[in-house]
């Protein structure tokens, strides 16, 4: 399943209701000095692995329990939208701004990821959502595609793109308090308009080795805002992610 994103309706002052629909940094190490002729190489070293496993993404996942209580987990549930769900954010007016539609459509900020795992949460009686994606890549992709959001955070205050087929406008701002997490993070929000209808995100996305996880905070105009909730759920994801990481190289 994929979590269908809050809209606000702006004139109306509405928020629609949501549907799940069905679906399915440390430094690298540099290459030591010539071993002596005589020496022997040691074939029992163990090889370190270039990305997280499908199960270290999953123990990077936070817990129902990680968050405040009067939330619930959303059972076979998840952030991407790539596989035909709506609301799609799509064909961005400028190119450096694709790692927002990515992220907002998918979770991740790259399409090829080795591994991948995905949670969300709802507020119980609300229409609040919090939701983690963990994806692996080798450490240089993941490295490239954090330059490239930074690059997007910075450079795309606001841009167009379509949602379903319709104009919408897109801003983005850094948050003004920068969390220090894992190799390396980023918190920003993001606002989606198209016609009379919004989306509100606070997101943080965190990189430790080749792994990166991204938590969203999709909240509607009453309500829970869901700020105790998203910094507690990216915390405990950056202390997790970092835990699975640390075993790659």
């Amino acid at each position: 399943m994929h979590v269908r994103p809050r809209w606000t309706a702006l004139v109306a002052l509405a928020t629609s209701s949501l549907l799940l629909t069905a679906c399915g940094g440390g430094s690298d190490s540099a290459s030591g000095p010539d071993k002596p002729s005589g020496a022997k190489k040691d074939k029992s070293a163990p090889t370190v692995p270039a990305y997280i496993t499908a199960d270290q993404a999953q123990q990077a996942l936070v817990a129902l329990g990680d968050l405040p209580s009067g939330w619930k987990l959303e059972p076979n549930t998840g952030l991407d939208k790539s596989e035909g769900g709506e609301d799609q954010i799509n064909s961005p007016s400028k190119p450096e701004c694709a790692p927002i539609t990515m992220v907002l459509n998918t979770g991740r900020l790259l399409e090829d990821h080795k591994a991948n795992a995905e949670v969300v949460f709802t507020k119980k009686g609300d229409q609040t959502t919090v939701a983690q994606d963990v994806s692996g890549y080798l450490r240089a992709e993941a490295q490239k595609a954090m330059a490239g959001l930074r690059t997007a955070v910075d450079r795309c205050a606001a841009f167009t793109a379509k949602e379903s087929g319709k104009k919408a406008t897109v801003k983005v701002k850094k948050a003004a308090q920068q969390p220090a997490y894992g190799d390396e993070s980023i918190a920003y929000a993001v606002t989606v308009v198209s016609g009379d209808m919004q989306m509100d995100f606070d997101l943080g996305t965190v990189r430790s080795h080749g792994a990166i996880t991204t938590v969203l905070n999709n909240y509607s105009d009453h309500g829970d805002r869901g700020k105790e909730a998203f910094g507690k759920a990216l915390a405990k994801a950056a202390t997790k992610l970092t835990a699975a990481a640390s075993k790659t190289a």
